[in-house]
């Protein structure tokens, strides 16, 4: 069954990328993070033309620079964008939760090229519509934008977060937008933090961003 659940939602990702509606999606990047001991990557999204969202976790500890790449593909020698800094949300505690405020926010130092689509986030707790979750995880050891279709589980609205049936979230694929389509448009509602390996299953944590309008824009 393992197997053919991976099939189903691969054959899904390739389907999809064959199609117009990929670069709706193409807000969602890369993100190269250089620490003292090597390269890591993650995954963001853009929510105007000089900020980007991630998790806090990819951003925690000594970081020594920051890149992002707009690319479908990540390739080091590729033209990326400079970063300028970045900010933890001020509630995220790494040693007691790994998903609870696990946000960070990426100022650019150059805007987003204009072929950017930049989705306005979700204003509301409630997520209704077809979802999708993008992310640069290592598949076949490459990182390659890649959509993953997973399914509503519940919303926490007391700690503000969203959890998916999603069993295929690879290293790299945190801080990843959760995008949500209905007759209203596409919207990002949610941002990827980390898997449950618990009795309840395997399903993924994601912050709802509609809980943090007025920390990502104090303006």
């Amino acid at each position: 069954m393992l197997f053919l659940k991976l099939v189903l939602l691969m054959t899904t990702t390739q389907l999809f990328a064959q199609t117009d509606q990929w670069e709706k999606y193409n807000s969602s990047l890369l993100i190269e993070v250089t620490r003292p001991n090597g390269v890591f990557t993650c995954t963001g999204v853009a929510v105007s033309p000089k900020l980007i969202l991630t998790a806090a976790h990819c951003l925690d500890g000594e970081i020594k620079r920051v890149r992002v790449f707009t690319q479908d593909h990540y390739d080091p020698k590729l033209p990326a964008l400079e970063t300028t800094g970045f900010e933890l949300h001020p509630n995220y505690k790494p040693f007691q939760s790994q998903y609870k405020n696990d946000l960070a926010k990426l100022n650019l130092k150059e805007p987003l090229p204009a072929s950017i689509n930049i989705q306005p986030i979700l204003k509301t707790a409630t997520v209704v519509g077809e979802i999708f979750r993008f992310g640069f995880g290592a598949r076949d050891k490459k990182n390659i934008r890649t959509v993953i279709t997973p399914t509503l589980k519940w919303i926490n609205f007391i700690d503000n977060y969203l959890e998916l049936n999603d069993t295929f979230s690879m290293s790299g694929d945190s801080g990843g937008p959760i995008f949500v389509k209905n007759s209203e448009g596409i919207f990002v509602a949610a941002i990827h933090s980390t898997l449950s390996h618990g009795p309840q299953g395997r399903f993924s944590y994601n912050p709802l961003l509609s809980a943090y309008l007025d920390w990502i824009y104090p303006h």
